[in-house]
């Protein structure tokens, strides 16, 4: 009888340790994000852990439709000057308190006007806002703004618990209080980041996991490895050159969707010393080095020809891509006669980069052509961390840079390449440009929008203080046991409706 109720209690011990296991979401991620703090977060793997830590006012669809997340529904005025939302109730935040419309309130201030907030430019037409009532809340624009419900999709949207914010202060992004599916538990600096399921949140129902655990695992296919080991249960951006592996292995599943993100090679135009540069001086240069490459072999040679070679910020699946920008053909003699006209015979440059496959690949692919035509490129690859604070500091004379995207291009051009862009770390300034984004903000007719547009892209495709190369497509490997999983353009992973099967 005793050796029949040790076995049982070990069979039992065995479905236990196996239920803890399948409700813990085990995620692997190819960087570790900046602060935990929407208003501060400037990376991709940031956004990809707010997906499940924090709820926005709205959220984007598959097919790039505007749906709602906290607020349930919108009205914008005639005159497209304010918009009112009716928020959910019900909801609270982590720590218990309420979201309403004067946390709602709370929330587009604080971005606004921290001093390191890199939400100023995509709030900035918000004049003021008012709560209405406890659901209700209107946001007056001092102009028209268009991207507005676009800009709220993403962290301008996210919702941060008021009190925490306001206790912890600059300490907000080490404990992250918000009203997502998860709330936070700890972060292990360049190792994991844990989040739990939280029992208060309004769709409770539709979250299958436990807890779910982010893990740093900066190369692809040491990503992959342990996906298929079992020790991972997705991994995101698989690269390209691994996806037959991928599709390959009976236990997993290859989750796959076009992006809106963009690979570009950015130059220091005016920041600091490292702006001091024939590219960093010199437009025709420039040009010369994007004579030097050839897209459609970059994508070919890196990325096994799964991406989108291309020369725009925005992709071709974006009604505002302009058809009439064509990717100029590589000109080798071309490129050596500009750089001659310049008065130079060779062009030194340093190209840094995160030392990732795929940038390294790249890297290495733009040094051999621009190489051919005059250029010295001198590679310099640095650890994740390192690299995006160097970037988000202007350190740099070149640097490979990997946005994500957005489903309005107005994020995007005005980031990057307005004079007051959060993103425009190189500084980039064009006040004729500046001009056209903003009338582009307020033109609701598409058509004439597209033709602003068409305008800015023929700016910054002759400036070329960046040369996009590339569009990226999403891929995920996942065990066959994680259910659920739904790609969106914006490559975030949503847990609502992710869950365990057999």
């Amino acid at each position: 009888m005793k050796r029949i109720y040790t076995a049982l209690v070990a069979i039992s011990t065995m479905a236990l340790a196996f239920s803890a296991q399948a409700a813990t979401l085990k995620v692997g991620v190819q960087d570790d994000p900046d602060a935990l703090d929407p208003a501060l977060s400037g990376t991709y793997t940031g956004r990809f852990v707010f997906a499940a830590l924090c709820d926005k006012l709205v959220d984007i669809s598959p097919d790039l439709k505007i749906v709602p997340q906290l607020a349930e529904s919108w009205e914008w005025a005639p005159d497209g000057k304010s918009i009112v939302f009716t928020l959910r109730k019900n909801v609270t935040f982590h720590d218990g308190t309420p979201f309403d419309a004067q946390a709602v309130k709370f929330n587009i201030e604080r971005m606004k006007t921290m001093p390191d907030s890199k939400r100023k430019t995509e709030l900035s037409p918000v004049a003021t806002v008012e709560v209405l009532g406890a659901d209700k809340v209107k946001f007056n624009l001092s102009d028209p703004f268009v991207p507005l419900l676009a800009n709220l999709s993403d962290r301008a949207g996210m919702m941060v618990s008021p009190k925490a914010a306001s206790e912890k202060a600059g300490e907000f992004a080490a404990s992250p209080v918000c009203a997502g599916p998860y709330q936070f538990v700890e972060r292990k600096s360049r190792d994991l980041i844990r989040l739990k399921k939280y029992p208060g949140y309004w769709n409770a129902g539709a979250i299958g996991y436990d807890e779910v655990v982010y893990t740093y695992v900066p190369d692809s296919t040491v990503r992959l490895s342990r996906v298929r080991a079992g020790d991972l249960d997705l991994g995101e951006r698989i690269a390209p050159t691994d996806l037959k592996t991928v599709r390959e292995d009976a236990n997993l599943t290859l989750h796959s969707g076009q992006g809106l993100a963009v690979g570009h090679l950015m130059f220091n135009i005016g920041a600091g010393a490292k702006a001091d540069t024939p590219l960093g001086k010199s437009e025709k240069l420039r040009q010369a080095f994007e004579l030097s490459i050839d897209r459609n072999v970059i994508n070919k040679v890196a990325f096994n020809g799964e991406f989108l070679a291309d020369n725009q910020m925005i992709p071709p699946s974006s009604p505002f891509h302009d058809a009439a920008h064509k990717i100029p053909a590589r000109d080798v003699a071309k490129a050596k006669a500009m750089i001659a006209a310049a008065g130079m015979t060779r062009v030194p440059v340093e190209l840094q980069f995160e030392n990732t496959a795929g940038d390294a690949r790249v890297a290495q692919i733009v040094q051999s052509m621009a190489g051919e035509a005059g250029f010295d490129v001198k590679l310099l690859p640095m650890e994740t961390s390192t690299a995006i604070e160097r970037y988000l500091n202007g350190n740099f004379e070149a640097y490979i840079g990997n946005w994500s995207g957005r489903p309005d291009p107005d994020p995007t051009l005005v980031q990057f390449f307005s004079c007051s862009g959060s993103q425009n770390v190189n500084k980039y300034c064009n006040k004729d440009l500046d001009v056209i984004l903003n009338q582009a903000r307020a033109e609701a007719d598409e058509t004439k929008r597209k033709a602003l547009y068409a305008k800015a892209t023929d700016i910054y495709l002759t400036a070329l203080s960046s040369i996009p190369l590339y569009h990226p497509n999403w891929f995920f490997a996942a065990r066959k046991s994680v259910g659920g999983i739904v790609m969106v353009p914006d490559g975030l992973l949503r847990l609502v409706g992710v869950k365990p099967v057999n």
